[in-house]
């Protein structure tokens, strides 16, 4: 019996060890069929927000160039007839690549700039438009000219009262967004489409089935399955819900995952979702390799149970493997990432050190110029010096695009600078390495022990960078150095920007030109004021450096520039005597190539001539740019004058002016302040006499004082600009000086 006993035991033992194992593998092999539906999952949720991204800003450069072009509009409503379309809003409509755009006057006549005259009070765009509500259409057949499937924009347009005189639309082409929505993914298995909250198809892209593009609504095409009754109730409560989430449908033999993800709100009633569609066989496709890896696992475990076991082992250990690496190593430089920086500083809480983050200042030029491949080159060059400048127990991460994150254990300022120093100049020499612009490199520093919260430390390291940001003297700064008030102050600014340009709350101010000897106006130089809706006014100098910084000034230019335009086309429609104003574009302004295209087209687009709104470049703008006597050129062929701005103001170099070829040079305050001082009175003059010889015309800046009023008359400067004759005035004072001194 006992005997008998024994093989019997030990065949249930080994039966209960297979059962284990096997239900072991089979909880495995449901764990990575659960993994990679997360992960397909978790790609078309990103693959579907990065559509509704685009789709988004797509819309919303649209809707601001409209609001641009109903502001140049509404400057003079009576001017609204086809030609006016024409010159006015013609230019636009191949830059921006749409159909037309066109004016519906109140009576629901339109005008637009292909030409087309016919009555659109029946469209709902049009009847939106006139109770002062944007809007943009579903997706209707244009009858007008070549038939295809249209998309229209439409806001309402105000005159110098806020009365709406009319609706300004341009019509889209549908296709633009089935190229938005045509990026490739899951291997070109996944497709998109564009849904409003009524379940109205917008758009799909090409590789859709062909039953979803012939479809008008998402109800049409799941309607086909008896099986979608209740996909489609809870696709409806989604989309009525305004918020993003995922799903499935079935179509055919196939079931389907999406994810709906919804954009910021264009009105309450008009909302979209962007959908990202994969179908199930991509689930299916990905976990079939590891399915049958177990189930082979399984044979082999029955055979040879030890063997088994360990491949199984021996395969969660590379999975582990590679989720560590998609974890914790960077892709471009195969270094550590930041999670990986955070765990290992996170072991070393109490260990006092230095957090450094440090970018690359105007790295998008080399991108730029030079192509991402280069770009990325310059990160991994960057990588190493960083991997050679650290020492045992320091660390180092590359978090994004130029961004890199060090972490450095000296035991002051006193030995830390230097060794940043070093690294700084190291970075810099890479650009002759590798025949590139000039690299800058700029370091934020903050010094702690506490590694707790290591995300907000690395925060106010960044935040250290904030004031020597953009202005290429410094090369590093401290986080205890900072002017808290002021970043704060600063922080506000930038958060407010975009609602204050639309809320009219950057005024222009004018200061007047004169001439020395006769004391009649000449022109005037428009200079950009923040008055906030408590009052304040904030001078330039407190958020032109910030917006250089963070690149809004190339906004404000271009509104400084359009609204200058805007006021000189009001006094020539007035019959008011022009004079030239003169604009100053910001050395950031000068990096972009099309600066030249896009201020003509502006300039254009109120029919003036370019002399009455010359340009003013700053000098210390024409140090930094080598494109600058390229751009110089560009200008002068567009017809515009162009004035050297600060001249004297510390970068002077005379040899340069024989390769720029500016109209006008501004002559400094500083240089103004020489006055009663008999070597700077001898260095104006030989200056003056130089600028004369050159054929430029010369403004003096800053001028106070009736002895410096005498001075320069007798240098025969051209013209003067100062607190003597007037300080910047709003454009109703402005006004009244010109009348005062017109000379007539």
């Amino acid at each position: 019996m006992k005997k008998s006993k024994l093989p019997k035991q030990a065949l249930i033992i080994l039966s209960i060890a297979l059962v284990l194992v096997i239900s072991t593998v089979m909880w495995s092999s449901a764990q990575i069929t659960q993994d990679t539906e997360e992960e397909v999952q978790s790609t078309l949720r990103d693959v579907a927000t990065q559509n509704a991204l685009i789709v988004q800003q797509e819309l919303r450069e649209n809707f601001n160039l409209l609001y641009s072009l109903a502001d140049a509009i509404s400057v003079s409503p009576d001017a609204v007839n086809a030609k006016s379309i024409a010159a006015q809003l013609g230019s636009f409509v191949s830059t921006y690549e749409f159909k037309r755009i066109g004016f519906v006057s109140p009576d629901g006549q339109v005008i637009s700039t292909d030409g087309y005259v016919q009555d659109l009070s029946s469209r709902d765009f049009f009847k939106d438009g006139m109770q002062g509500l944007p809007g943009i259409t579903n997706t209707l057949q244009d009858r007008l000219g070549t038939p295809e499937p249209i998309n229209v924009f439409s806001i309402p347009v105000y005159d110098q009262s806020d009365s709406i005189i009319g609706v300004l639309f341009a019509t889209y082409r549908n296709q633009h967004f089935e190229e938005i929505l045509g990026v490739q993914s899951f291997n070109n298995q996944g497709f998109s489409c564009l849904v409003n909250q009524d379940g109205d198809l917008i758009a799909t892209s090409s590789n859709a089935p062909a039953s979803l593009q012939e479809a008008d609504r998402m109800s049409d095409y799941l309607t086909q399955d008896a099986r979608n009754d209740q996909p489609l109730q809870d696709l409806h409560t989604l989309l009525q819900s305004s918020s993003s989430n995922g799903g499935y449908f079935y179509g055919g033999s196939q079931k389907y995952y999406y994810y709906a993800a919804a954009m910021d709100n264009l009105r309450s009633d008009r909302q979209w979702f962007a959908l990202t569609i994969v179908p199930d066989q991509v689930l299916s496709s990905r976990s079939a390799p590891i399915l049958f890896q177990v189930r082979l696992l399984i044979l082999l475990i029955i055979v040879i149970a030890g063997c088994g076991t360990f491949a199984f082992v021996h395969s969660i250990r590379i999975q582990r493997r590679q989720l560590y690496r998609l974890a914790y190593v960077d892709p471009l430089t195969n270094g550590d990432n930041f999670a990986c920086f955070k765990e290992k500083l996170s072991h070393c809480n109490g260990d006092c050190g230095f957090y450094v983050a440090l970018d690359l200042q105007d790295f998008k030029l080399i991108n730029n110029t030079c192509g991402v491949a280069k770009g990325d080159e310059t990160l991994l060059e960057v990588w190493k010096l960083l991997q050679t400048g650290t020492h045992l127990g320091e660390f180092s991460a590359h978090i994004n695009a130029d961004r890199f994150i060090l972490f450095l254990r000296d035991n002051d300022r006193c030995t830390l600078e230097p060794r940043l120093e070093c690294l700084c100049q190291d970075i810099s020499n890479l650009s002759t390495k590798l025949n590139i612009p000039k690299l800058f490199p700029l370091c934020g520093i903050y010094e702690t022990a506490d590694h707790k919260e290591i995300e907000q430390n690395y925060g106010k390291a960044v935040q250290a960078k904030y004031p020597i940001k953009g202005k290429r003297t410094r090369h590093y700064a401290f986080y205890e150095d900072l002017d808290i008030k002021q970043l704060s102050e600063d922080r506000l600014m930038e958060d407010v920007f975009e609602d204050a340009l639309k809320n009219g709350e950057f005024q222009l101010w004018y200061q007047p030109k004169v001439d020395p000897v006769t004391g009649n106006i000449l022109g005037a130089e428009a200079l950009i004021r923040w008055k906030r809706p408590d009052g304040t006014m904030l001078s330039p100098g407190k958020f032109i450096p910030l917006f250089e910084k963070n690149g809004n000034i190339t906004t404000l230019d271009e509104y400084v520039f359009r609204t200058v335009c805007a006021q000189q086309q009001r006094w020539l429609q007035a019959g008011a005597t022009l004079y030239p104003i003169s604009v100053n574009i910001s050395r950031v302004s000068l990096y972009y190539s099309n600066v030249v295209d896009k201020y003509r087209e502006i300039l254009n687009s109120f029919r003036l001539d370019p002399k009455y709104v010359p340009l003013e470049i700053t000098e210390s703008a024409t140090i930094d740019n080598s494109d600058i006597s390229s751009l110089i050129e560009q200008f002068h062929e567009a017809g515009f004058t162009l004035l050297l701005d600060d001249f004297g103001s510390g970068y002077s170099s005379l040899s340069s002016l024989n390769v720029m070829h500016f109209d006008t040079i501004k002559l400094d305050k500083s240089l103004i302040d020489y006055i009663g001082d008999r070597n700077g009175e001898k260095l104006l003059l030989h200056i003056t006499q130089l600028l004369q010889s050159f054929g430029m015309t010369i403004t003096a800046e800053g001028v106070e004082t009736s002895d410096q009023v005498e001075f320069l008359k007798n240098l025969h400067c051209d013209d003067i600009q100062g607190y003597y004759f007037s300080k910047p005035l709003p454009v109703n004072e402005f006004e009244d000086f010109v009348r005062k001194h017109t000379g007539l």
